[in-house]
């Protein structure tokens, strides 16, 4: 998101090459969300399963 902050806001691209600029920095933003979902789900796949085997051990007391 850095990336965008100091950017002025245009209403419209002013040419071809700058909408093929806009459109590669979308898709880039694109993955790393795509990364982060994937992340953030592995977080929490390893979350329950560290909770549930620490409700499983303290069920074996």
């Amino acid at each position: 998101m850095s990336r965008l902050a100091g950017r002025p806001r245009q209403t419209r691209p002013t040419s071809s090459p700058e909408v093929a600029r806009l459109e590669g920095e979308i898709a880039e933003l694109r993955r790393e969300l795509d990364e982060l979902r994937s992340e953030a789900r592995r977080a929490a796949e390893l979350y329950d399963l560290v909770f549930e085997g620490l409700r499983r051990e303290d069920a074996a007391r």
